[in-house]
């Protein structure tokens, strides 16, 4: 039974890591094998997307038809996840300065930490298991649950609280994009923006976030936040 009153939910790329070119590399085998293309995936931003959702935009970029793309959608996602699992030992990810000591001192305080990521589920925590940080999280709400990131915040609140035993009052969904924010709004959530991905600050803070900081270094602004 979780004894702390305190929830955060982690987006991981552009978030807590970067460099993961073994994912992008993951799309390129993927579409390449069962849809004979390989051109679009650059041209698709992904920042705050699921990979359900990057994968059908890059496809549909092709000029697949829904049905087409259907097809052979579920082989494709479980290539790429066996890919990136086979790969991932080469991947170089650069964990953010201030990250693992944020997370040492939320974990000090008994903060219940879980994950909103639009990676699927065994990329993400093979992802966060190559930068040293699975120790940290045991569960969450990813692409592989739905595309839709705002259902992604619906599962991981529906663990925390009835797996879990959360039944506190502060809840807060951390990210680097517009989408975690609009994901998080979508349940009335707080959300903590931190500019280490594509966004600057300005650009977080006119999406409506709650609070914006530059980084993770500054750990005593979050937990000023956590528990003002």
């Amino acid at each position: 039974m979780v004894q702390n009153n305190v929830l955060m939910l982690f987006d991981i790329d552009g978030t807590l890591v970067q460099g993961a070119k073994c994912h992008y590399q993951a799309y390129i085998e993927g579409v390449k094998k069962f849809y004979g293309m390989e051109e679009y995936v650059h041209s698709v931003n992904a920042a705050g997307k699921s990979d359900k959702l990057i994968l059908r935009e890059i496809l549909a970029l092709g000029g697949l038809t829904t049905d087409e793309i259907q097809k052979d959608f579920q082989s494709c996602l479980d290539f790429m996840t066996d890919y990136y699992l086979k790969n991932v030992q080469y991947e170089n990810i650069h964990v953010f300065d201030g990250t693992i000591e944020l997370l040492d001192e939320l974990q000090r305080k008994n903060v219940l930490l879980g994950l909103v990521t639009g990676n699927l589920e065994p990329i993400a925590y093979a992802k966060l298991g190559r930068a040293g940080l699975n120790g940290y999280f045991s569960f969450g709400g990813f692409g592989s649950d739905n595309a839709d990131r705002s259902l992604m915040v619906k599962k991981a609140l529906s663990i925390a609280k009835n797996q879990l035993g959360f039944n506190g009052d502060k809840i807060f969904v951390v990210g680097d994009t517009p989408r975690d924010v609009e994901a998080a709004k979508a349940y009335n959530l707080k959300t903590i923006a931190v500019a280490t991905g594509m966004y600057s600050v300005k650009e977080l803070k006119d999406c409506g976030a709650d609070y914006v900081v530059e980084n993770f270094k500054n750990r005593d602004k979050i937990l000023e936040i956590l528990y003002e």
